[in-house]
């Protein structure tokens, strides 16, 4: 792509083999893509002749019009341009690669939206569908059908499955999206198609998504072993185009946060006395004059507590925001609403044992920040690379990782939230294994290395 070139010529890009195998890929969606018209949503076939030569020619030709449309049907979906799935390890680039794919596409019919936003809208859009319009039919395709209105190019970053409803959902999502209503996907993961759900509970109910990634979608690899966040390069962002999913309609319009020139240290660490005062003065600094008060976010019936705002600045532990019962949807409603967030007091956190549902929400509350832009200041107990990777607080007894296998408290409340009775089914599910964890944690780090940037956020 020019775009790609350009931004290679101008410094903002290294030269990447591995990345410019993927551009002259997305460069041939791209062509196909300018002359691709789908059969419109809800086109109704031709009204057959009901004459008496049409019922007498019906009888003698009846394979051969079931001959014709099979071949029609053929047609249909030979002339759906294959997608593109993108996985591969952090911070290769896959996101800028996509997000430059989707900016240079002159389509209206395009969207672009994180995965996990995505699997939000999903839910409450199926939950409407269950409980007004469609009580009593199969809502998946009324739901489909309003998905490929809105969108006949789909872009998906960070495409994972974790969880049992996501994956039975998504097993006939699929197929109605890409291969009845011709929608084009674009996706990035950390996995290859075969390694979604790994493990998961009734894994092999999923199995027909999984095909339809793999029939419907080039599948490449994007792993030349370089982690540019890791690197410190910021030049990910300049690329990535605002996603209105994410700001619903209703919500405040972000103030202007005051502008200041202060050191844009951004990571404090160890914890103490001498790294609290640093990060006091930090927001004393940044909030340049704006009163301190308590601010109360609503969101679905909830109510969260921000004890320290600034405008639109937070200041807030990590017991306040990762300690409790919060998901996906507080997080994102809480990035949309605030420019910048102080994190205090995060600890070595113990991901498999200790610490697995705070580990999680840190993760959540992460993606949520970098997809919303968010400035990012944390105080912690050790540098980013030790966040993760274990620390000095004490097990519980029954948390304890020498208890040979046995659930934790956290893991037996998870399977009663599920509904989930074998005790050996869920030790594989990589819920509880850990092994989706690892990714999770290798994209948090990363996501937190680039935030420390000095253009993160501005």
């Amino acid at each position: 792509m020019a775009e790609y070139e350009a931004l290679i010529a101008q410094g903002s890009l290294k030269e990447d083999a591995f990345q410019r195998t993927i551009i002259q890929t997305l460069q041939d969606l791209h062509h196909r893509l300018m002359t691709y018209t789908p059969q419109p949503i809800g086109e109704k076939q031709p009204e057959k002749d009901s004459g008496f030569f049409s019922k007498f020619s019906s009888i003698f030709n009846k394979k051969e019009e079931e001959r014709l449309a099979r071949e029609a049907e053929e047609a249909r979906k030979a002339a759906i341009p294959k997608g593109l799935y993108l996985y591969g390890s952090v911070g290769t680039g896959k996101t800028m690669l996509m997000d430059l794919f989707y900016n240079s596409l002159s389509r209206e019919d395009k969207k672009r939206i994180h995965f996990h936003n995505f699997m939000l809208q999903l839910h409450a859009r199926l939950h409407q569908l269950k409980t007004t319009s469609h009580q009593h039919e199969d809502p998946v395709p009324f739901l489909a059908d309003q998905l490929a209105l809105e969108s006949r190019v789909l872009c998906l970053d960070e495409f994972q499955v974790t969880d049992i409803a996501d994956a039975m959902l998504l097993r006939r999502l699929l197929e109605e999206l890409v291969v009845n209503r011709g929608v084009v996907l674009v996706t990035t993961s950390n996995r290859h198609p075969s390694e979604l759900y790994k493990n998961g509970i009734q894994r092999e109910s999923f199995l027909p998504g999984i095909a339809v990634l793999e029939d419907h979608c080039v599948v490449k690899c994007l792993d030349g072993g370089i982690d540019y966040r890791r690197e410190k390069k910021t030049f990910f962002a300049s690329a990535k185009p605002a996603d209105k999913s994410k700001h619903g309609s209703g919500h405040a319009s972000k103030q202007a946060s005051p502008v200041t020139l202060v050191d844009e240290k951004r990571f404090f660490w160890p914890l103490g006395k001498e790294t609290q005062l640093e990060v006091d003065d930090y927001f004393k600094t940044i909030r340049n004059g704006f009163k301190v008060e308590e601010k109360r976010v609503a969101f679905l019936g909830r109510e969260l507590i921000l004890p320290h705002t600034a405008g639109d600045i937070a200041m807030c532990s990590f017991d306040e925001l990762c300690a409790k019962s919060l998901s996906a949807p507080d997080y994102l409603h809480l990035a949309s609403t605030i420019k910048t967030l102080i994190l205090t007091d995060i600890p070595k956190l113990k991901p498999t044992t200790l610490h697995r549902n705070e580990t999680r929400r840190l993760i959540t509350l992460i993606d949520a920040l970098y997809e919303c832009q968010v400035k990012l200041v944390c105080s912690a107990d050790g540098p980013i690379s030790e966040i993760f990777g274990g620390g000095s607080g004490a097990h519980s007894a029954d948390e304890d990782p020498s208890t040979m296998g046995e659930l934790t408290p956290a893991q037996r409340q998870m399977m009663d939230d599920l509904g989930l009775n074998d005790v050996s089914q869920v030790k594989k599910s990589p819920i509880f294994s850990g092994e989706e964890e690892k990714f999770a944690v290798q994209r948090a780090e990363s996501r937190l290395i680039e935030m420390q940037g000095p253009g993160w956020g501005l």
